[in-house]
């Protein structure tokens, strides 16, 4: 085969996933992709953005700018690495797509119907491309664990447990709904949500509720521990934690059908028979790299819209659901997530919920609109 053209990429937000995850991948890819620019409205980024090419290999030094605009005025990238606060991503998105730039941005894909839907319009009125890094979609392990569900008969219910111990959403951008979107559910919890929904569809009817804050009196408003029911057409139940805030971080999903049933890991995946047998096993990597795998993807269809079309449809559509989970806390009942609102783009950008027939609320996030007080 010719050897292909490198794409010249940018990244906007220098923090730490870019300097852990995407400065490793892109210096591990250099054959294939260099970074040319890169922007933070932090100046001491540029430092460390520099230190952590040097740790890992890069000598090449990329022009930094203070904000996405300047940077996009200067220079021309072949594709832009989205990493910056959840707030921020749907202007950024909307602003690479109408200058024709490929995108590959970090969760959640929006913080509202309104805006999955102002991206979807963006990215198919200019013909863009957008990927998101929902990286277990393109490890080695989850996929094989989607090629088991196959061979474990029809599937009825599944458990699916995330939790983490960490204080990161306490403090910061990722301590206001406002900001972050929310905590457990659209936060750490999309990587979860996305990936069920890449197993089993999107489901009928949700009912989610909210534990208690771990600490009643600090000042963070996102939600910490949420558990769910969801139910899908085909009759498939599933309960759904997530937690930001347990003693260790666990990530443990177990599928059960008509066959037997499977439990996957973030570091295995076993398959067992209908009498408890394990009849597959497969280890995966304790450690893994989040990034390379997602953008080695994105590289290879940089020029394909199929492709585009069915992560901006995923996108919309987990971010229905997210919303279903939020309105069902609010109302402390089940919902159905909005299915007709996957299907068009209805909803305005001054309208962020989008919700029909509910409260006004303009301008606040899904979280925000259910429990915010939480």
């Amino acid at each position: 085969m010719p050897d292909l053209p490198v794409i010249r990429c940018a990244v906007i937000g220098v923090g730490r996933r870019t300097l852990d995850d995407y400065v490793p991948a892109l210096v591990g890819l250099s054959s294939r992709i260099e970074l040319v620019a890169a922007c933070d409205v932090d100046p001491a980024a540029e430092a460390r953005l520099i230190l952590a090419l040097a740790r890992n290999g890069h000598v090449p030094r990329p022009r930094f700018f203070p904000d996405h605009a300047s940077l996009l005025d200067a220079v021309d990238p072949g594709l832009v690495i989205v990493a910056t606060p959840h707030h921020t991503h749907h202007d950024i998105a909307l602003e690479l797509c109408r200058r024709g730039i490929p995108v590959l941005k970090e969760k959640p894909f929006a913080l509202s119907p309104a805006e999955a839907h102002d991206i979807a319009a963006a990215v198919r009125e200019h013909d863009g491309h957008l990927r998101l890094c929902v990286q277990r979609r393109h490890h080695p392990l989850y996929l094989r664990a989607k090629d088991a569900l196959g061979r474990i008969g029809a599937i009825r219910h599944f458990d699916a447990t995330y939790q983490l111990s960490t204080d990161a959403y306490q403090a910061g951008w990722r301590a206001e709904t406002r900001t972050s979107g929310g905590g457990a559910i659209i936060d750490m919890g999309y990587h979860i949500i996305d990936l069920l929904h890449w197993f089993f569809g999107m489901p009928s009817l949700v009912y989610a509720s909210a534990a208690p804050k771990l600490n009643p009196d600090a000042a963070y408003d996102v939600e910490e521990t949420t558990l769910s029911t969801l139910t899908y057409p085909n009759g498939v139940t599933g309960v759904l934690r997530l937690s930001l805030c347990e003693s260790e971080k666990s990530e443990l999903i177990r599928v059960y059908g008509s066959g037997g049933h499977i439990e996957l890991t973030r570091d295995r995946l076993e398959r067992f028979d209908r009498s408890n047998r394990p009849v597959e096993r497969v280890a995966g990597e304790r450690s893994w790299d989040s990034a390379s795998g997602v953008l080695v993807n994105t590289l290879d269809h940089l020029a394909d819209p199929d492709v585009t079309e069915r992560e901006v449809q995923d996108g919309v559509r987990v971010t229905a659901t997210i919303e279903s989970l939020y309105r069902s806390i609010s109302r402390q009942t089940s919902v159905r997530p909005l299915h007709e609102e996957t299907q068009d783009a209805r909803f305005g950008s001054g309208h962020r919920r989008g919700t029909a027939g509910t409260e006004p609320t303009d301008g606040v996030s899904m979280a925000e609109a259910a429990i915010g007080v939480v």
